[in-house]
């Protein structure tokens, strides 16, 4: 709310410096100088400030992309090329449940910070019907290999694997989240695939 009070007293700051007496000629001799002009109200395609500016990063909340995009942050672009219902695994899956294998990659952008790749409890898928799942700590076949459980990942490398979830054969997938993996439990989520 401070940020918005903010941009309209520049807003009307700016607009009371430019509403002086427009009429005056420059004095003798001196160089003409650009003419005051009142700015006309914004369009509808016309951005304003408070329009093209970024929200606080509090108020964005985590970055909405569909399977298949890259999220770029914090040194990482990370990337969820699919998910699929179906598949098997070094195991099977409980009775009344399924798999759903997830090919991620992760990629280290900096150019000189070995960085870790999210853990696995830094993933949840979340179901139509709002149940949050982990993944499985289990190897997808064929799909193999497994994304790593937290690796150091070299500048400028990348790292690709499978995240396996397991589901209930009733529920419909419907995003997979990367969160914040916090010390007493997940945190806030940071990009979202869906």
């Amino acid at each position: 709310m401070k940020a918005r009070s903010l941009v309209a007293v520049v807003t009307a700051a700016v607009l009371l410096t430019g509403c002086g007496n427009s009429g005056d000629s420059p004095p003798q001799g001196a160089a003409p100088q650009a003419s005051s002009v009142v700015p006309t109200a914004p369009t509808a395609g016309t951005p304003t400030a408070t329009q093209s500016s970024p929200a606080p990063a509090e108020e964005q909340g985590p970055a909405r992309l569909r399977i298949g995009q890259a999220y770029t942050g914090a040194g990482t672009e990370v990337t969820i090329y699919s998910a699929k219902l179906g598949g098997r695994a070094d195991s099977e899956p409980d009775k009344g449940k399924v798999w759903v294998p997830a090919d991620v990659k992760i990629c280290n952008t900096t150019k000189g910070e070995n960085l870790p790749t999210p853990s696995w409890s830094s993933w949840q898928l979340k179901t139509t019907d709002d149940y949050e799942l982990q993944p499985a700590d289990i190897t997808p076949k064929p799909r193999e290999p497994a994304l790593p459980y937290s690796a150091a990942v070299l500048p400028q490398d990348c790292v690709r694997g499978w995240l396996t979830f397991e589901l209930d054969k009733g529920s419909k997938m419907k995003e997979i989240r990367l969160i914040e993996d916090q010390l007493f439990g997940p945190g806030p989520a940071i990009a979202i695939w869906s």
